[in-house]
Parts: C-alpha cells; sequence; structure tokens
C-alpha cells in the first residue's frame, strides 16, 4: 500500500535478507537514501517524512547503518570500495551533525523517536500526542542502538582508510554502548526499558519494545540472555511492544510484525534460546501460510491480519508482500534453518566472511521437515557466487535436543564456521553435517488472555499539582483508572522516591519550597505487574512560578520578520529565513546555576503526523559582556496551524553567576531541517520541497526557566 521507500523500512529490509537477493538494488536503495545539500555538499542519509515536521523529532535515520552493513558483507573488490566510499562519506557527515543537533552530553545519549515505532498515538504516553516536542526530547533504545551500529560502521571504514575520525568514531561508539547499557537496562525486569519520555523525567519508563530489544541483544549488550528469556510472548508469537496501551487500536499496539519477529529469530539464535526459536519460526511459517502472502503485521493473540474489535479494530493498515516481511522470511530460511550469515564486522576484530551457524531445534524439524535426512538450498549468492548449501541431518533427535554443525566441508575441504570468500568459488557445494546438543533456554509464554491485566498497562496517571504545604511539597495526582485504586510509584527528577502510595496526595518531606526546582511524575500498575506510562512531568518552579522569566516578542530586538499580533498574541512572523536572528531583552539572574531556555512558538508549515519543516534554530546565551555560557539547538515540531501555541523543547545552560544575561537564537550550518538536502527537491506532500527550502517559525516569546 506504500509508493514511497523509508530510509528505515530500505535499511531493515536490506539487512534482513535483501543484501543477499539482490545486492544491486539493495546498494541503489540504500544510495538512494543519501543526498547532498541543495548546494551540493555535505552528503547525508535523509530523515523521512514523520512526526512533526521529521528531523530532529525523528531522528533514527542512522539505523541506515545496518542495511548497509548487511551490503558490505555482499560486496566485493571495487564495488565494495566504492560503496564503502559514499558509506564513509555519509556516515561521517551524518554522525557529526547528530552529535551537534541531538546527542545528549549530560548522559551519553540521542534523542529523538523510536524507530519503526512512530505513530505516537500507539505507543507514546496520550499527553505526548498532542506535544511534539517532547518526542523531540525523548531517547529511544532503538533509536540510540540504531546511532551504535552507524558509529561503529563509521569507525571500522575510518580505520580501514587510516583516518584519525576512526579511533574518534570508536571512542564514541564505546562511550555509546556503555550509556544504553547504564541508561535502559531494567535489573528488576531483567530486560531493556524502550524509552525515557522527556527531558523533564530523565529515566527510562517501564515499556517495552521488541526492536529495541533485538537490536540490544544482537548488539552483544550485557543482559542479552536475561532478555531472550524474559519478553513475553503470546501463542502466535511475540507482540512488538509490551505491554499494551489501553482505548488504542491494533497496530503497532497489539500488534506482531514479521520482521521484527525476526529480528527477534536473529536474537533467540545469538543466546542460543531455542524455546524462543520454537515461537518465532512457528510465528513466520504460520503468518505466511495461513495468508499466502508476506503480511504487513498481525493482531498479536489471534495470529489474525484482521480482528473485528469495534473502535480497536485492526490493524488498521496492512499490507501484502510487505518488504521487510519478505525479508523477514528470508532470515528465517537463510539463518534460522541453514544458518548463512554474511560477516562484516564492525566490532575492530577485522572478522569477515561467510559464517555458518545452524540450529534448528526439534521441534522445526518435526513441524516442517520431519523426514528429512539433508535439506538443499542451491543458488544462495554470496559475494557473486552461487552457493550449493547442504545440510545432512542425523536421525531424528529426542525432543530435547537442537541440532547444530559438527563439520563443514567446501568442495570436500574442510573448513572452520567462519569460511573466508577466497575459499568460495562459483558453484561451491558447501556440506554441514549436524550434530544434536542438549535443548537450552526458556521462554516466557503468556498463555493467559482472559484477563485484560495480562496483557494491558493501565491507563497514564496524571500530576494535578504541586503545593507549599508548611514549606515542604506536596504531590497531587490523579491514577485515571475507573474502579480500581491502583498505587502510584513517585519519582523525583527521574529516581523513585516513593511507591504505593494511594490517596491522591504525597508530601515530599526530602524537598523544601526554596529548594531546586524538581520535577515530578507518577506511574501505576496493576496487580499482575503491567506498568503504566508515566505521568505528564510537573514541576515546581517556585510559588506562582516565580523562577520562570518570560521574555514576550515586543521587546525583542530582530532581524528579518514582523512583529505581528495574529493569531492571538504578539509574535515575530515571517521569521527564520537565513541571516535572521532574535535579541531577547537582558534578564536577570539571582541564582546562578543550571537554567532551562525554551520558546513559545507556532509552527502551521504541516500537520503534526508528517512533513520535514520541523523548525530548527540555534540557541545562545550570553552575558552582558559578550562572553557565551551555553549554546544548544531547538527544535519546534509541526502543530498544523499557525493559530496554535506550543512550548518547545530546552536547550540547558549553567549561568555561572548572578547578572544580566540575553539569548540570541538564529541560524548556522547545523540549524536546518530536511528540506535542506536535494533529495527533497522533488517532495510534493506539503512546504520545503520543490519551492525551497523552509525553516520558518513564529516566535511569541522566550521562557527561561531556573533550576534553582
Amino acid at each position: 500500500l506504500w509508493n514511497y521507500v523509508w530510509t528505515r523500512d530500505t535499511a531493515y529490509a536490506v539487512d534482513l535478507g535483501l543484501a543477499s537477493m539482490d545486492p544491486t538494488r539493495a546498494r541503489n536503495s540504500l544510495e538512494f537514501k543519501l543526498s547532498a545539500r541543495r548546494g551540493g555538499l555535505d552528503t547525508q542519509i535523509v530523515q523521512d517524512t514523520g512526526t512533526g515536521g521529521s528531523y530532529p523529532i525523528s531522528s533514527d535515520r542512522a539505523v541506515w547503518a545496518f542495511g548497509a552493513r548487511a551490503l558490505m558483507a555482499q560486496l566485493d573488490g571495487p564495488e565494495r570500495d566504492g560503496f564503502a566510499d559514499l558509506t564513509w562519506d555519509a556516515a561521517r557527515n551524518t554522525i557529526e551533525h547528530d552529535r551537534a543537533v541531538v546527542f545528549d552530553a549530560t548522559d551519553g545519549l540521542y534523542r529523538g523517536e523510536q524507530s519503526f515505532l512512530d505513530w505516537r498515538q500507539q505507543t507514546y504516553p496520550n499527553w505526548v500526542s498532542n506535544d511534539l516536542s517532547h518526542i523531540g526530547m525523548s531517547k529511544a533504545l532503538s533509536t540510540n542502538l540504531g546511532h551504535l551500529a552507524l558509529l561503529e560502521l563509521a569507525a571500522t571504514l575510518g580505520e580501514d582508510g587510516g583516518d584519525p575520525d576512526g579511533p574518534r568514531f570508536r571512542q564514541w561508539a564505546t562511550d555509546l554502548r556503555a550509556a544504553i547499557e547504564t541508561r535502559f537496562w531494567d535489573a528488576d525486569s531483567g530486560m531493556f526499558r524502550t524509552f525515557q519520555t522527556t527531558t523533564l523525567d530523565p529515566s527510562a519508563a517501564q515499556q517495552f519494545d521488541l526492536l529495541g530489544m533485538a537490536h540490544a541483544v544482537i548488539a552483544g549488550l550485557e543482559g542479552g540472555t536475561e532478555a531472550v528469556a524474559r519478553y513475553p510472548l503470546l501463542p502466535q508469537g511475540p507482540a512488538v511492544i509490551w505491554p499494551q496501551q489501553q482505548d488504542t487500536p491494533i497496530y503497532h499496539n497489539r500488534g506482531q510484525w514479521p520482521f521484527v519477529t525476526a529480528y527477534w529469530l536473529r536474537a533467540a539464535r545469538q543466546v542460543g534460546n531455542d524455546a524462543v526459536i520454537d515461537n518465532t519460526v512457528r510465528a513466520l511459517v504460520r503468518g505466511a501460510a495461513m495468508n499466502l502472502s508476506n503480511m504487513e503485521n498481525f493482531e498479536m493473540v489471534t495470529g489474525l491480519p484482521w480482528l473485528e474489535d469495534g473502535d480497536a479494530s485492526g490493524p488498521v493498515v496492512n499490507s501484502q508482500r510487505q518488504l521487510w516481511s519478505v525479508a523477514g522470511y528470508l532470515t528465517l530460511v537463510h539463518e534460522g534453518v541453514f544458518g548463512l550469515q554474511p560477516h562484516w564486522s564492525t566490532s575492530g576484530d577485522g572478522m569477515r566472511g561467510l559464517r555458518i551457524a545452524p540450529r534448528i531445534t526439534a521441534w522445526t524439524r518435526e513441524a516442517l521437515f520431519p523426514t528429512a535426512r539433508s535439506l538443499l538450498l542451491d543458488g544462495y549468492v554470496y559475494q557473486g557466487r552461487r552457493l550449493r548449501v547442504e545440510l545432512r541431518l542425523p536421525a531424528p533427535a529426542d525432543m530435547g535436543e537442537t541440532l547444530v554443525a559438527d563439520a563443514i566441508t567446501v568442495d570436500g575441504q574442510a573448513v572452520g564456521a567462519l569460511i573466508p570468500p577466497a575459499a568460495l568459488n562459483d558453484g561451491a557445494h558447501l556440506v554441514i553435517a549436524l550434530r544434536a546438543v542438549m535443548r537450552q533456554g526458556q521462554a516466557t509464554i503468556v498463555d493467559t488472555v482472559d484477563d485484560y491485566q495480562t496483557l494491558f498497562a493501565p491507563r497514564p496517571p496524571a500530576v494535578l499539582g504541586i503545593d507549599n504545604f508548611e514549606g515542604q511539597l506536596q504531590v497531587r495526582f490523579d491514577t485515571r483508572e475507573p474502579g480500581l485504586d491502583l498505587p502510584a510509584r513517585i519519582l523525583r527528577d527521574g529516581v523513585v522516591v516513593a511507591d504505593d502510595v494511594r490517596g491522591g496526595t504525597w508530601l515530599d518531606l526530602d524537598a523544601r519550597h526554596d529548594g531546586p526546582s524538581h520535577c515530578y511524575t507518577i506511574e501505576t500498575r496493576f496487580a499482575g505487574g503491567n506498568t503504566s506510562q508515566r505521568a505528564n512531568p510537573y514541576c515546581w518552579w517556585g510559588a506562582e512560578s516565580a523562577r520562570v522569566q518570560t521574555l514576550a516578542a515586543d521587546r525583542f530586538e530582530h532581524d528579518g520578520g514582523n512583529l505581528s499580533n495574529n493569531h492571538g498574541r504578539p509574535h515575530i512572523e515571517i521569521w527564520g529565513d537565513d541571516g535572521h536572528a532574535i535579541r531577547s531583552p537582558f534578564f536577570a539572574v539571582t541564582a546562578p546555576g543550571p537554567h532551562l531556555i525554551q520558546v513559545n512558538y507556532g509552527n502551521g508549515a504541516g500537520g503534526p503526523t508528517t512533513g520535514i519543516t520541523c523548525a530548527v534554530k540555534r540557541v545562545r546565551v550570553i552575558d552582558d559582556a559578550g562572553t557565551e555560557h551555553g549554546a544548544g539547538y531547538l527544535a519546534m515540531p509541526h502543530i498544523g496551524d499557525w493559530s496554535v501555541w506550543r512550548d518547545s523543547g530546552f536547550v540547558e545552560v549553567t549561568l555561572p553567576a548572578a547578572g544580566d544575561y540575553r539569548v540570541i537564537i538564529d541560524g548556522d550550518p547545523r540549524a536546518v531541517n530536511m528540506s535542506v538536502f536535494e533529495h527533497f527537491s522533488r517532495y510534493t506532500g506539503g512546504l520545503g520541497g520543490r519551492d525551497g527550502p523552509f525553516n520558518r517559525v513564529n516566535i511569541s516569546a522566550i521562557k527561561v526557566l531556573a533550576r534553582q
């Protein structure tokens, strides 16, 4: 049903199998997702149309690296060298741009929407869908693992070419790997959490997603074996998120997606979990067989491509012969059965070749080929060579055993499990003799689905306010789950400070009204353990928000744009072209330390679900002597209507002393959206396409929020 292919879809499909089936089209498709700016320089990976006008609200373009890495394993000689040169240039430029715009040095993670799970109402708390700046401030497991893959790919290419950026990128990758493990691993559940929801709640919510988890396991992060065993599976296969959201139609929510199931199969094979292998193989085969096509998705419990369920019926969008579903099935055949893994290491160890690692469970053999003593894959292509791959099976094994490689030969000559390309000629005959080993691994199967609390999370709760109660801060909240008195867990600045709280109020005896500007959120949980999304954080900015200074547009100095009273409030409109700048009046700081800078803005350049014209601007704070004390980039996503106003995300600065400061907002080569790239000169879905780049925004106020 799609007439255009996204960067992430391309990359995942190439990675899962299309690099082998058609490396030429795979290369062409990946290169199509690279673009220079309209002036001809600075080639980068493009971020497609998406939430709030795309980049940097969506920032998962880095997952392009998964496809590029898989293709590098399939190319050889001058063709690989040419693709490597293009990849190095685009990867280096993308990394440097993302490092400036979406990287947060305070915790070592990259901001931006989840990869693939990009339908806001499906997987984010309901208060986010109408306030997209929070998605731009969020930090997602899956997207950060894409950045890790890009850094490791670029590091390898740089090291191969002797470029000094190679070791620099390798160190960045090492640091990011450690940050992901630290910030997303949840020891209580034994899994990786899926995202931090917003800057004001700097800890990961107790939500989980299958794609991010799979990439974490495949990347070799600590805890992978436990995560594979602990992620809940349904009899018809794994859902792509856990737990599910109430009052939400079936798509990503309550959905099973074959391409993600294929990644989970890879993860299960990597850690040797045969129980999870059984579940994923069954799901992939059943989905294709029952529908005579490679469907995009299914309802998770029934495995049906459509389930009638009133307002929640779905999946609300589905496609036959979906490209990455096709690729996922190839993963089942090539890797899941025959164990063929073209390997081009990006870990720095230099290991490259065709890895042979079959792992066939007793259930797989009994269900799919119970009487076979050999299996043949004839014509498998590796680096242009057509191979004849034969698995020789021993006599039927006990159901407690799994078949793995015992001995491997190429044209009669014994080889190891990693075969160098030079050992494989066109037409080579690989024979892989299998032996039985003891079955390993456990799966968490959810087979009781009658109680909705088994599958779903509570509805997102709400923090209603913070009061000064005899000098201490008192939090008021509503659990918002009709008919149930759910316990609340309360977090202050991302740290749990109270649990099992009931009654709608909680007094923080460790927080005074004249202390730091704390931010609170809450989550609730069902008795079975499923936890809600987090509430929208509520911050104490002093009595009557005394720590927030609002600098109105009618006091700005500005280059470009006009002071206007349209759309219900004074603002600078038709502003944001090259050379435009806004300078706030000087404001007094009496409590030095950390501050947040944000703007009240309007962006009607497109709707909240699509487009390429999220406004991006540079922000600097200077003192009255002209010394800069902090800088960053603000993203102001689409709202869909110029008369609607929203607050942006934040630029965090530390102001070292009491005194007078001012904010300057302008542009620079990094303060751009996707409309600046030549790729989108053909875009016809809104502003920023054929008529040229568009990065305008209306600014009505600048806010300075003191954190203490």
